[in-house]
This record gives C-alpha cells, structure tokens and sequence, in this order.
C-alpha cells in the first residue's frame, strides 16, 4: 500500500513550550494567570497584556519569550521569531525561547533552522521532553524518520506518556512501513486526544495497511462525526472498507448517503456500482459505473484494474466503459 501523505502536525504542538516561566525582572507576570487565559484560548488578552508589560519592561527576556509563544499560538510565526530573537539576544540561556523559535521555523518550513534552534535547547537542558519533540518534528518533516524516532524515544524517556511524542513516533513507523510497531503509539495518542483528525486518519491506514478492515470502522465513523469537510473521503473509505469485509449491502447504503450528501461526486456512483456488481446485481452496477466514468474519467483506469470488478472483465459492457 502507498502510504498515504497527511498534513503535518508539528502546528499541535504549540502548548509545548514556554511554559514553567517565572520573570524576576517583571514583578507583575503571572503565569497562572497567562495559563488560563491559554486554557480558554484567549491568546488576545495574553498578547495585549504581555504588549502592555513590555512597555513597562522593554529589556525582559520573559516577556519577549512570551510573546513568540503566544504568537505561535496564532499561527503569527514570523512575528513570533522577531520576539524569540529578542528574547535570546536578551538571555541565550533560555531554552524554552529555543524551543518556541524551534516550533516556529516547524511551521514556516525551515526544518533545518528547527534542527539548529532545537538542538541548541537540548545542549541547555536536555530533562525536557519539549526539545527532542521538537527535533523530532522537524527530521520527520525532512522525512528522515530513523533520526527522528531517535528523538522521540528520547523525549519519551524523559516522559513516557508524553502524548505527541507518542503521536510522532507512530507516524515515522508509519513512514517506514513498520505498521504494527506504529499503531499501538497512535491508539495511545488518541485515547488522550481523541478528536484529532490526522490521528484518526493514521489509525486507518495502518488498520487497512495490516488488513483489519473492520477495526478501521469506528475510527471512520468519528472522523464523519467530527469533521464534515472529511466527510466525503471518510464515508468513500468506510464503503471500501465494507466491501472488502464482504458486507456489499452496507456499503451500497454508505454510498446510497455519499451520493445524497453529493449528487455530483461520481466516487459515490463507483462504489455503489462496485457493490451491486458484487451482490449479482450486474446491469444497475454498470450504470453506477457508465455514471461515475462520465463525470470523472480516469475512473476507467481504475475500474480496468480494480480486482473487486474481475468477475465482469470479459462483459462487453465494462470493456466499452474502460475502452480496453
């Protein structure tokens, strides 16, 4: 199976850094106060305040510190950098402000600055979990996924329940073909954050990858329960998943609702006429066909050599549909 390529998620990782802060230069800062405010996603009032403490306090590290986490936050990540900088300028011991210049260079694309940030956190303190993550990211980005389960093993020595260092490292097993040894990492990871989509995504293809169809059901169905832009792939791949099982009739009514929900997607009209074809029904699965080759042609492609059609390769019918 190809391995399927999914958005990165080094942007989850946000809440990672920055934290356990304490200013002795500005008496007013309050990081149970901050942390609430990031419990209730308030990063506007975290900003104007840490704004307002910096006017106060120009030449704080913590607050510049501050600042870029909560930049990164809000996805500012260029802006959040000028911060971090500043920061750093102010006192290059400061690990935490690595670590968010890590996450920031993550999210714009500069792995390999991430690598130099990230590392040069770890030569601070290496009793954080935070830095290898963030390291791990950025070599998982590069699509070095050797270096990074190194990393993530790390961080998950420091803590073993660390839930995106479990999340990372059953993604690069994932990457290099290991299935079996990346899915107990992701189901892990989505017992502590079960509405995570890209999670969820992971879990199913690994459960098709190792042929246990019927285990990536419930996962389908969470995903079409969470997130309606998915819906459309989640429902197409819990038919497929019902007709490899063998259950034809649930999934001719999965692709009964794709085609409600989406009169035009002719992977509706396909599935449906994959299921008909394997319950007998020969003529109406051909019309599903003849329908879904005429609004998506390079379907004819995909029927010529889908195996679960192989009964009717030699119908004179599907031979003019795929033109072979």
């Amino acid at each position: 199976m190809n391995k399927k390529v999914w958005a990165l998620f080094v942007f989850s990782f946000i809440i990672l850094s920055g934290c356990n802060l304490l200013s002795n230069t500005d008496p007013d800062f309050s990081r149970e106060k901050y942390d609430k405010w990031y419990e209730e996603e308030q990063y506007k009032l975290v900003l104007e305040d840490v704004n307002q403490q910096l006017e106060k306090y120009p030449e704080d590290p913590i607050l510049h510190n501050e600042k870029g986490h909560v930049l990164n936050f809000m996805e500012q990540y260029e802006e959040a950098l000028l911060s971090l900088d500043k920061a750093i300028e102010l006192e290059s011991q400061m690990d935490s402000a690595y670590n968010n210049k890590a996450l920031s260079l993550n999210a714009l694309g500069e792995y390999e600055q991430a690598i130099v940030a990230a590392q040069k956190a770890i030569d601070i303190s290496d009793k954080e979990p935070e830095q290898f993550i963030n390291m791990g990211n950025a070599h998982l980005s590069l699509e070095r996924y050797e270096n990074a389960l190194e990393y993530y093993n790390k961080a998950l020595a420091i803590d073993e329940s660390t839930p995106y260092a479990l999340y990372g490292k059953g993604v690069s097993h994932y990457y290099l073909y290991e299935d079996e040894k990346g899915l107990p990492y992701l189901e892990q990871y989505i017992k502590a954050y079960p509405e995570d989509i890209d999670g969820l995504w992971y879990v199913v293809y690994i459960h098709d990858a190792l042929e246990q169809y019927s285990d990536t059901i419930p996962y389908l169905n969470k995903i079409i329960e969470l997130d309606s832009e998915q819906s459309l792939n989640a429902l197409d791949y819990k038919g497929l998943m019902l007709t490899r099982l063998g259950n034809f009739k649930e999934a001719e009514e999965i692709y009964n609702t794709v085609l409600e929900q989406f009169p035009n997607e002719a992977i509706g009209y396909y599935g449906k006429g994959v299921a008909l074809v394997q319950q007998g029904d020969i003529d109406h699965g051909l019309e599903g066909l003849a329908r879904s080759i005429e609004l998506d042609e390079t379907l004819k492609d995909t029927a010529y050599n889908d195996p679960l059609l192989s009964s009717i390769y030699d119908n004179e019918t599907f031979i003019e549909l795929t033109e072979y």
